[in-house]
């Protein structure tokens, strides 16, 4: 090797190796993640595509230029390689297998980008650039709602911005729907309320933040949003008490509560029908009951394997323009993750990732309950709004959902794993 090629390489590794770079990558990659639908919007598909492949080769170059610190034996955490292997498989017997690969590439590259700034970035760095990159689109979304629903009284169509704000039909910011900027902003409150226990940021930054936050809460106005909200709220209020008992005690406690849980689940399943008939006025649940009825239906047909996977329906692509024109409107999702993933990969495909997100929510709480930091209340926490909402929304199962869910395994797993036991 000549000098001048060592003196390039050597530059390179120092500036791929530092830590300012992975700071700056994973500002970068978890922006790019919740900012797919305003981007999207702006640049187009193509626009995306290049951006991810972009950051793929850059998290690439990052990690081969840290790769005798980062922890290759628990790099993937083996409940996730599984479910990530079915989705791929099952382009093989897929009904559309051109959207199927699409679907797989959106599917990898999320997770690698997640995978990539977990192994280079602590818990609590993770959590602070999480927080600086939604203060950013929090306030651009209202930024840009005030713009519309006061200012020109009109919505920004290529946003999906409709200018309710004034209406208070709710608001979508820069994320398309009001459930999704719902779920978002509960995210984000969450995070500004660690940030703030943990004295990440000044009081004032807490402060504002997560006022900014609990307002687009309020102005999102999604009845899916509140529901969730509330859930959470009572498992935050359970995990806080734990945290404050002794083990003993504890563990008991939590054998109580999931009793409790299983039972209140029950119960309500075998009610159901007084329930979905009790609630059979509203327009929300009328809308999904339809498109939940046409999933079952066509699930039931290849009820073992799936149709095959693909992420965000394609909406010019069979059965979804059936299931579409059932249910009366264009969905580009089952609005259910469970749903949504019996049919794409089956009951298979469904018990992985079961079993996925139950390792990574007992990893989480176990971590929440036992670790003196706070910090660590934020995976259960957050996979709690991922998983109540995944009951009328598909949100984590593709990109920035996708995205949240694979850095809660990948964080749990390397914290809990027993690779890292074992080494």
């Amino acid at each position: 090797m000549s000098p001048t090629t060592a003196t390039i390489a050597e530059a390179a590794y120092a500036f791929f190796s530092h830590a300012r770079f992975a700071r700056a990558m994973s500002i970068l990659v978890i922006a790019t993640a919740l900012g797919t639908h305003l981007l999207r919007s702006v640049v187009g598909v193509a626009g995306l595509t290049a951006i991810v492949v972009s950051e793929l080769v850059l998290c690439g170059l990052m990690l081969i230029a840290r790769r005798r610190v980062v922890r290759w034996n628990a790099f993937l955490p083996i409940s996730l390689a599984v479910f990530i292997a079915w989705c791929t498989v099952s382009y093989f017997w897929s009904y559309y297998p051109k959207a199927s690969l699409v679907g797989i590439a959106s599917q990898l590259s999320f997770a690698v980008l997640a995978l990539a700034i977990s192994s280079t970035r602590d818990t609590i760095q993770l959590i602070r650039a999480i927080g600086d990159v939604l203060r950013v689109f929090l306030a651009t979304s209202l930024t840009l709602e005030i713009f519309a629903g006061v200012l020109i009284d009109g919505p920004i169509e290529f946003l999906g911005i409709r200018g309710n704000l004034v209406n208070g039909e709710g608001i979508q910011g820069v994320f398309g729907s009001r459930n999704a900027f719902m779920l978002v902003s509960l995210i984000a409150l969450v995070t500004f309320i660690i940030e703030w226990r943990t004295k990440s940021v000044t009081r004032e930054v807490a402060g504002w933040s997560v006022l900014g936050a609990a307002l687009c809460v309020l102005l999102a106005a999604s009845p899916v949003g509140f529901v969730t909200a509330l859930v959470v709220v009572v498992v935050a209020a359970l995990l806080f008490a734990l945290r404050k008992m002794e083990p003993s005690v504890r563990r008991g406690t939590e054998i109580a509560a999931a009793s409790a849980a299983g039972l209140g689940l029950i119960v309500a399943w075998a009610l159901r029908g007084s329930i979905l008939e009790a609630l059979s006025s509203s327009e929300v649940l009328q809308y999904r009951l339809s498109l939940w009825s046409e999933e079952l239906r066509l699930a039931a047909m290849k009820p073992l394997e799936g149709w095959g996977w693909v992420g965000l329906w394609p909406r010019k692509t069979q059965p979804f323009t059936v299931m579409n024109s059932g249910s009366g409107d264009i969905h580009n999702s089952g609005l259910n993750i469970y749903l949504d993933a019996w049919l794409q990969v089956g009951i298979v495909g469904l018990a992985l990732l079961l079993i996925l997100l139950g390792f990574a929510f007992a990893r989480s709480w176990s971590l929440a309950t036992s670790k003196k930091s706070e910090i660590y209340l934020w995976s259960p926490l957050v996979l709690s709004l991922l998983l109540v909402s995944g009951l009328a929304e598909s949100t984590a199962l593709t990109e920035w959902g996708w995205f949240f869910v694979v850095l809660i395994v990948a964080r749990s797993s390397a914290e809990l794993s027993w690779r890292r036991t074992k080494d």
